[in-house]
């Protein structure tokens, strides 16, 4: 065989391996034409109504008001939580010594055990009645006394 036999065979087979390749790219890459389908329209859903906002004798209700020998209630809606110190207790990082809750509202307010109020955690006003309950409760000399006084050890 010649040169040109070998010349002819090879471009032969390359160009087959060329229009093979091709050939399989095409039906690899090109996708088949989408058949028209209808898109499905959302359904519309209402969203239940809100629960109702709670009376205040409601939020009072809902208020837990006993964690034991270190807290009262005073005043009628201040309840009042002292860091335990009765017993020992176990290493835990209490936000503050006092934490003071106003009842109707649901607020948190946070002192020191001299009755100056925290800057960490932030007092915790729920709305504007329980900041201005706070505020009458922080000016009442008698009722602070009331509230930073240790509680007796059971």
């Amino acid at each position: 065989m010649n040169s040109n036999t070998y010349f002819g065979i090879g471009l032969l087979l390359g160009v087959s391996l060329l229009v093979s390749t091709v050939i399989a790219c095409a039906k690899i890459a090109v996708s088949p034409t989408p058949v028209d389908t209808e898109v499905p329209v959302p359904t519309v859903r209402s969203l239940p109504p809100p629960p109702p906002t709670p009376t205040l004798e409601e939020r009072r209700v809902q208020t837990p008001t006993d964690y034991g020998y270190n807290t009262r209630v005073v005043d009628g809606d201040i309840h009042v939580w002292h860091r335990p110190h009765c017993r020992p207790v176990p290493p835990a990082t209490f936000v503050a010594s006092v934490i003071l809750t106003d009842l109707r509202s649901g607020s948190h307010l946070y002192l020191n055990r001299d009755g100056s109020v925290r800057e960490s955690p932030a007092p915790d006003y729920r709305t504007d009645e329980g900041r201005e309950r706070f505020a009458e409760v922080l000016e009442d000399s008698s009722l602070m006394e009331l509230i930073l006084t240790p509680f007796e050890c059971p």
